[in-house]
């Protein structure tokens, strides 16, 4: 292996976001971490939606454990630099691909057959949007068992230290 490669591969792990949390329990490699919701969703566009539909002050998240945390430790909890720009791309292209692609494959039929075109068109768009959704919902199932795309406890954070 080259020394480019090596180098590449000793990097350390930059985080995009970062939050204090507590563990609730420790499930092996994984844990699951209680943050607050307000400082983790306070520059989110969404963050009234969420409440609208019911989340309180607390998240309950499960993260990878690394670093060995046990129940009622402080973590830091980050997320990898480059798993916010991937997750972005399957949430907000691949449902824009499926609209014009629905609404190119619309046109198109209805021109073939004669038809109304707007009708088509519009009902190409949404089913393109439909299954681009169920196609977003299954790859994100996916995804989210692979560990770069998972929530990681960075340390234990004691709470004497300022």
């Amino acid at each position: 292996m080259d020394q480019k490669n090596l180098e590449i591969r000793k990097r350390p792990k930059t985080y995009l976001i970062q939050e204090e949390g507590m563990v609730k329990e420790a499930r092996g490699k994984k844990a699951l971490v209680i943050t607050d919701r307000k400082e983790q969703c306070a520059q989110c566009m969404a963050k009234g939606f969420c409440q609208m539909l019911g989340g309180g002050k607390e998240m309950l998240s499960e993260a990878l454990n690394p670093v060995g945390a046990k129940a009622d430790d402080i973590v830091l909890i980050g997320i990898p630099s480059g798993t916010v720009t991937k997750a972005s791309m399957v949430v907000y292209m691949i449902p824009a691909i499926g609209l014009v692609g629905g609404a190119a494959l619309g046109n198109y039929f209805g021109k073939l057959y004669s038809l109304n075109l707007d009708l088509f068109t519009l009902v190409g768009i949404l089913a393109g949007i439909g299954i681009s959704i169920i196609f977003v919902r299954l790859l994100s199932n996916v995804l989210s068992k692979r560990p770069s795309f998972q929530l990681e406890i960075i340390k234990i954070i004691n709470p004497d230290e300022p």
